[in-house]
């Protein structure tokens, strides 16, 4: 289940990266970026998506960061979950990571094809906020820490990230 997941999620992130960007030197979406520190450790990704979802007939936005390279998304990746419906998102809007997934929010760090670190609901430490809302984009900040996926108790943090911030194109 945790392959498919993964697979669903860089499968769409290709898809939409692919059918949405303007063709420039690096095949990015003109204009997307996320950055953020990894303890302490700086990352940047060149492309940036905000995607809108619906799991069990609740809607999330999905915002993901990743480097494209000749097109193509690498291994690595961070994806901002929002438990709101994209269409209806404002500036000024905060969402922290919470023991109930209403209005919640999911952060997901995938360092490699195989690694991924999220938030977890035991160890509620985590927010976004959005910060700018257009027809086009989506831009905001985050923070938070992140456990191995399944330490569901969140007894080690492993990452702590830190002055997150993004610019996501819109796909409706």
């Amino acid at each position: 289940m945790k392959q498919l997941s993964r697979l669903f999620i860089a499968v769409l992130f290709t898809a939409i990266a692919l059918t949405s960007c303007k063709k420039s030197s690096d095949n990015s979406p003109a204009g997307t970026t996320m950055t953020f520190k990894a303890n302490g450790t700086a990352v940047t990704y060149n492309a940036c998506v905000a995607v809108s979802a619906s799991v069990n007939d609740v809607n999330q936005t999905l915002i993901t960061g990743t480097n494209l390279t000749n097109g193509k998304p690498g291994a690595a990746s961070m994806e901002v979950n929002i438990t709101h419906d994209l269409a209806t998102l404002k500036a000024g809007q905060s969402y922290s990571v919470t023991t109930a997934p209403k209005d919640g929010l999911i952060l997901f760090y995938f360092i490699n094809d195989s690694d991924v670190f999220t938030t977890q609901p035991a160890h509620p430490i985590g927010t976004v906020t959005i910060t700018e809302v257009t027809s086009s984009t989506i831009k905001g900040t985050f923070s938070g820490q992140l456990f191995s996926e399944d330490d569901f108790t969140g007894d080690h943090v492993l990452y702590t990230i830190a002055g997150g911030s993004f610019t996501a194109k819109r796909s409706n």
